[in-house]
């Protein structure tokens, strides 16, 4: 018999091949009232900037997995890779994108991209607001005093709460059980 949980939580992760900002909130099911969000867990995973870029993904994979092991949320929102005029640092954010994707979904939790405009307009109201502004109405919002914190940080849990505002009303369900180890090769007729 499954049971409905009367919470659920979401990581938000703010991407970097060297810093990647998160925040967990708790939401309680049903429609979502701002004033009854908590704020669970926040801070950054940081890489060593002396390794090659695939030790620095490999070490973000290997924390976002044991961050979302200790925590178990139900979904994860991750913010989109913005293409700027670098393509070398673009292809890179999308490489540790797929390594924190990737250990989300080894736990089987929900993934949504927003875009940072989607996020900032969601938060304090206009699209193209400062990371300042973004802190200042985390604090309001939620009472999050970023403190000594990257805003790397913040950004991660005002991706969350973007999320958390934009189901609206959602009823959490129990995880899948089990998933496969390995896929199994399909059998082709010969």
């Amino acid at each position: 018999m499954s049971q409905i949980l009367t919470s659920y939580r979401i990581i938000g992760i703010d991407p970097g091949s060297q810093i990647t900002g998160f925040g967990i909130l708790e939401i309680p099911s049903g429609i979502v009232n701002i004033k009854k969000i908590r704020l669970i867990a926040a801070g950054v995973l940081k890489s060593q900037t002396k390794l090659p870029h695939y030790d620095r993904s490999g070490y973000l994979h290997d924390a976002m997995f044991q961050l979302t092991e200790k925590y178990q949320p139900e979904w994860c929102a991750i913010e989109k890779a913005f293409a700027g005029v670098n393509i070398n640092s673009a292809l890179r954010l999308g490489e540790t994108r797929g390594a924190l994707i990737a250990a989300v979904r080894r736990h089987k939790i929900q993934v949504a991209e927003l875009t940072p405009t989607h996020v900032k307009k969601t938060v304090t109201g206009q699209g193209h607001a400062s990371k300042d502004q973004v802190a200042a109405a985390l604090k309001y919002l939620i009472g999050f005093d970023r403190g000594d914190l990257p805003h790397d940080a913040s950004d991660a849990i005002a991706i969350a709460l973007s999320h958390a505002l934009s189901l609206g009303a959602y009823t959490a369900l129990p995880k899948p059980v089990g998933m496969p180890a390995t896929l199994s090769p399909t059998a082709s007729a010969g």
